[in-house]
Formats: structure tokens, C-alpha cells, sequence
């Protein structure tokens, strides 16, 4: 692997990593003139099947690009030819490629197609059933991005565009574009309709009047309007504890974890906004798993088993994220859900399943031989779009004695929060001693000067 190939892997993981940049790319004609101009933040959603975790979720952005400094995004296609142009980006990791087709009919412009293609590296895709596989997924017959030739197309809100039924999307936001008569700048910007904003009413002078309305006793009703009311996500109450248990073959406990449980996951509208659904996951779900010498499993089904909450845990050593062969961590964790209408009010995605997984953690990190514990809320984040609350967390996968918790190793974030009460405390009581003090000398003065009175 030479030193460009191992910079643009680089820069690609930093993609996966940090939230997507909005990028600038042109296209150039013969002349070296600009033919095609797109600006965009753009990423790249799919699914994939993983050993024993069946299907996961995998997203990643193009890394940085703009004119002045183009990064590791190979920009290709074609200028206009009969009313055709296309927009081509592709980077070497997985061998991503996205093409965009734009249609120009009549005085209208707009996108009308778009593939995507990449390949199942196994470095990328981790423990993918289909390793080097090659896809190609494509969505035609659209009609986004609209605006009249020589006009640009803007929209900064976030939107996606599934490419099939089973999870290839783009995600797209802070975009403007113009494939048709693009003149050394962005021609008069078509507005999306989630950018349009309604315009203040403006400082109206009605003329005075000298005409006589005659008095009337007739008594107008006062008109009430109802304004339509958008749906918000139900806010839930703080989840509360709740205790999970496996028993080994032997009839022993052998993974134990007391934790309130939350997920918070973003979705979009049917407006193209982006709202945040939040909920608890129940007091009572099926609970299930595995325990191993050096990997345990949790496993919660609510919603009728719809459902799931999946926690691996695993000794340092087995997945090589840690060195201390006597410590353990939740190494992964996986979600799946059901974008219903209840709990993503106004979902574009009714009845959708999402499954979402981060296989690189080390959430709730602990010695192998006692518990690991923290009061705190934990935020576990999976995606960019999802993650899990964890709070009043008490968990130990590992060698139970007694079938109960071993002695607790207390979070960083619970020891400030024990810290604090000795330092108020002894804040408290120097506050009191100084205003005895204080009070001890005024009241020692007064009785000075009433014995020098005498």
C-alpha cells in the first residue's frame, strides 16, 4: 500500500468519523470553462450483512473537497449534450462512485437520476458475509432539484434520497447546484421549499379618510383561526432501572446489569426537515443472550419483539481494543426499530425498519472480576443519527461470585460528582466559622466599648 493510497484511506476514516463537510465541485468543458457547479454536504448511507449480526447499517461521507484544494475526490462527467449533464465523484476507498444525471426540458432543469457503486472491502466493511462484493444500486425518473436553465438550485436543510428498498441512500444538505448554464458564478437562486420562509409583514400606510361610517348596533362575532399544528415526538419521562440477568447451563448467574435504558435517533419529515424521536426502552422486555469466557451477549426484544437492543461485551485481548488483559468493555452494540407513525410523527419513512450498529466501542469499561458502575448519564453514540442514554448503569459480564455484583468500580463522571459534596461541605462549614467569627468580634467590641462608658 503506497503513501497516497494510505492518505486517502486516512482521509476517509476521518469522514466516517466527523460530520460531512460541504464540499465544492465543478465540471469544465473543452474551453476550460466551468459547465457544471455543485456545492454540497454529501453522504452515503447502506446495508450490509454481517457475521452473526445479520444486517447492519454503515454510513460515510466524501472527504473535504473545494476548488481551491481539491481533496482525494476524483470529479468526472460530462457537460451539456441534449439537454444531458452528468456529475461523477468517486474516491478509492470501497471503490465509491456517485453519479448524478441532470435533465434539462424546455426551460426546466432538474436531477434525474443518480447510481451509486462501491465495493464490500472487507477493511471498511468489517466482517461483511460478502467480502470485495461489487453493488450498484440506482434510482431514475426523478424530478428534484428543480429551477428554470440558468438558475440555481439551493437547499440547505437536510434531506436523503433512497436509492432502493432496503437502505442505500444519499443524505444531502447546504446544497446548491446549476448544470445548465452556469456562467462563472451561481446564476438567481430557486429556493427549496424547506428553505422558503413566509416574509414579514411589511410597514403598510393606510391613507386617511374623511368619509362618515355610520354607527350600527349589529355586533361582529370575533373569528377565530386555527393554525395547523405540526406533530412533535412525544417527550418521555426518565427511564428507570431495570435489572437484567442471564443464568448460565450450570444454573449461576452469569451476566448481570442493572441500567435505565434511552434512545434518541434523528429522522426526516415528510417536509424534508429533520426532527429527533426519543424513547425509553421498557421496564420489561424479553431478555436473552450468551455467556462466554471472553465474549457475553445482552440481548433486549420490546415492541412485540419488533425491537431489539443488543450489547456485546467482550475481555480485552478477545478484539484487540484493549491492552490490559484483565479489563472488559461493551465492545458493540446493536439497534433495530420501527420508524411508526407514533413515535416519528410525520415520518417520510412509515413502517421502515432501521438497524444500526458501532462495532468499535469501549462503553462501560471495568475489570474482569468486579463491576463496572456510574450514576451519570452515558452517551453511547452508533451513528451520526442515533444513540443510546444509558444511566444509573451497573453491569458485570464476567465472573460473578455469588451470583451478584462483585466490588464496583465507579465511572470518572460519578467520582466529580462525590467530589463535589466533601469540597460543598467544607465550602459550608469554613462560610460558618467565618460568620461566627465574625459575629464573635463585633459582638466582643460592643461589650469593649460599654465597659470603657462606665
Amino acid at each position: 500500500m503506497n503513501f497516497k493510497t494510505i492518505s486517502v484511506l486516512l482521509a476517509f476514516i476521518t469522514a466516517v468519523c466527523a460530520q460531512a463537510p460541504t464540499n465544492q465541485y465543478e465540471l469544465k468543458d473543452a474551453s476550460n470553462k466551468t459547465c457544471l457547479r455543485a456545492d454540497m454536504a454529501l453522504s452515503i448511507q447502506v446495508n450490509y450483512t454481517k457475521t452473526n449480526d445479520g444486517s447492519v447499517t454503515f454510513e460515510w461521507e466524501l472527504p473535504a473537497h473545494n476548488l481551491t484544494n481539491p481533496g482525494a475526490v476524483t470529479v468526472g462527467g460530462s457537460c451539456e449534450v441534449n439537454g444531458t449533464a452528468q456529475l461523477t465523484l468517486s474516491i478509492p476507498p470501497a471503490s465509491t462512485s456517485v453519479s448524478m444525471t441532470f435533465t434539462m426540458e424546455g426551460q426546466d432543469t432538474y436531477l434525474s437520476g443518480v447510481e451509486l457503486s462501491y465495493t464490500e472491502d472487507p477493511a471498511i466493511f468489517v466482517n461483511t458475509t460478502t467480502p470485495n462484493n461489487n453493488v450498484t444500486v440506482s434510482k431514475t425518473e426523478l424530478e428534484v432539484f428543480e429551477a428554470p436553465s440558468g438558475q440555481s438550485y439551493k437547499c440547505n436543510n437536510q434531506g436523503s434520497l433512497a436509492l432502493d428498498d432496503i437502505g442505500a441512500m444519499l443524505k444531502l444538505a447546504n446544497v446548491q447546484v446549476q448544470a445548465f448554464g452556469f456562467n462563472e458564478t451561481f446564476g438567481e437562486v430557486t429556493e427549496c421549499a424547506a428553505d422558503a420562509t413566509t416574509p414579514a409583514p411589511g410597514n403598510t400606510t393606510t391613507p386617511a379618510s374623511n368619509a362618515t361610517t355610520p354607527a350600527s348596533n349589529a355586533t361582529t362575532p370575533a373569528v377565530t383561526t386555527m393554525m395547523p399544528t405540526t406533530p412533535v415526538p412525544p417527550t418521555p419521562e426518565p427511564p428507570t432501572q431495570n435489572n437484567y440477568t442471564l443464568t448460565g447451563g450450570d444454573g449461576k448467574v452469569c451476566l448481570m446489569a442493572l441500567m435505565a435504558l434511552q434512545i434518541e435517533a434523528n429522522y426526516t419529515k415528510t417536509d424534508g426537515k429533520t426532527a429527533t424521536a426519543k424513547w425509553n426502552v421498557p421496564a420489561n422486555p424479553a431478555v436473552s443472550g450468551t455467556c462466554g469466557n471472553n465474549t457475553s451477549t445482552l440481548e433486549l426484544k420490546y415492541d412485540g419483539n419488533d425491537s431489539t437492543v443488543m450489547i456485546t461485551f467482550t475481555k480485552s485481548g478477545a478484539s484487540g481494543l484493549l491492552q490490559d488483559d484483565g479489563k472488559f468493555m461493551a465492545s458493540a452494540i446493536t439497534l433495530v426499530y420501527t420508524e411508526t407513525s407514533a413515535r416519528f410523527p410525520d415520518t417520510n419513512n412509515t413502517g421502515t425498519v432501521r438497524t444500526v450498529a458501532n462495532t468499535n466501542l469501549t462503553a462501560f469499561e471495568g475489570s474482569v472480576g468486579s463491576s463496572y458502575k456510574c450514576m451519570a448519564e452515558q452517551d453511547v453514540s452508533l451513528t451520526g443519527d442515533v444513540m443510546l442514554i444509558a444511566t444509573d448503569v451497573q453491569v458485570q459480564p464476567f465472573g460473578l461470585s455469588d451470583n451478584n455484583f462483585d466490588t464496583a468500580e465507579e465511572c470518572p463522571a460519578d467520582n466529580e460528582i462525590s467530589n463535589i459534596v466533601p469540597i460543598a461541605v467544607g465550602c459550608a462549614l469554613a462560610g460558618l466559622v467565618v460568620i461566627v467569627l465574625i459575629a464573635y468580634l463585633i459582638g466582643r467590641r460592643k461589650s469593649h466599648k460599654g465597659y470603657q462608658q462606665v
